[in-house]
């Protein structure tokens, strides 16, 4: 079952501590770092600190396959000619983008390091303006503009967070559900999804996609006044959720997230969509679909 499999994920997390993530940062990267942990689902990450630099250092969960984190090395690749807002694979001291490295009992783990995307996540900003909304939704447009072309065997995978099955996960786990209440009100959400959404779902563009902007993969930023710091996007992390599906569900994840406790959801909505329209215009069955990918 789909939930059994991530949980069994989750108990394969790596736990190193930061000691040990400066010991590995020296052995393999030659940096004499000091590193404080970042947060993770599955793996962990510690930003370093390296005299007057940052870098991010990155422990894969034991079960991540190597052909998983070359997808992501392989994106970050591809971008590094067409974006600036995405981090770039640092080698190691023998020139290598991956090593190999032993975890507690017995476990294998992968390390790689990034560079550093100054900033501070969407999801911390006090103020979220019409512009910056605005800047988002350009922001994701650019990236999946940029993924386009992009073609990694790795990306084709049978995924839990892959919104192309978002319905048959709920259908497959709706008698779970206790409460009868919000039994019902995932009913009231789902009814109407497969009447009007589902239909259009074969008629939408598919790529590579990043499928997890939430608001703590984007990051924010900017110098100005109280009006206008922290009001433009300056960075795009955390390819590991990457997936083939529809190409939409980047904008309608990253608006599910940047509506959230917004004064007028509608509006908010607007701008997102108003920006990545123009940075990739949307197609008239993705704009459909829009609303219904986001609930």
């Amino acid at each position: 079952p789909m939930l059994t499999t991530h949980q069994a994920l989750l108990a394969q997390t790596p736990q190193f501590d930061a000691a040990a993530a400066e010991a590995l940062a020296f052995q393999h990267y030659g940096w004499q770092a000091q590193a404080t942990p970042l947060p993770s689902e599955r793996d962990q990450n510690f930003l370093l600190l390296v005299g007057g630099e940052r870098f991010v250092l990155k422990i894969a969960n034991a079960a991540e396959p190597q052909a998983a984190l070359a997808m992501q090395q392989a994106v970050l690749a591809h971008l590094a000619s067409r974006l600036d807002c995405c981090p770039r694979v640092m080698p190691t001291l023998g020139g290598a983008t991956l090593a190999e490295i032993a975890g507690r009992d017995g476990a294998r783990h992968w390390l790689w390091a990034i560079s550093y995307l100054p900033g501070k996540p969407l999801g911390e900003a006090g103020r979220r303006s019409p512009g910056l909304l605005e800047d988002l939704g350009r922001s994701v447009g650019a990236l999946d503009r940029a993924l386009a072309d992009f073609e990694h065997p790795g990306a084709h995978r049978e995924f839990h967070w892959d919104l192309a099955h978002g319905l048959a996960v709920v259908r497959q786990h709706r008698a779970l559900f206790s409460d009868a209440a919000l039994g019902t009100l995932v009913d009231q959400l789902a009814a109407p999804f497969a009447q009007h959404t589902a239909p259009l779902l074969p008629q939408l563009r598919r790529s590579a996609i990043h499928n997890d902007l939430n608001d703590y993969n984007v990051l924010v930023g900017g110098d100005g006044d109280l009006y206008t710091r922290s009001q433009r996007v300056v960075g795009l992390v955390d390819f590991g959720d990457m997936v083939h599906s529809y190409t939409v569900a980047d904008l309608a994840i990253a608006a599910a997230y940047a509506l959230l406790d917004a004064p007028d959801p509608l509006a908010a909505t607007a701008a997102i969509v108003r920006g990545y329209h123009q940075a990739y215009p949307l197609e008239a069955a993705e704009l459909a679909a829009l609303f219904g990918l986001i609930g």
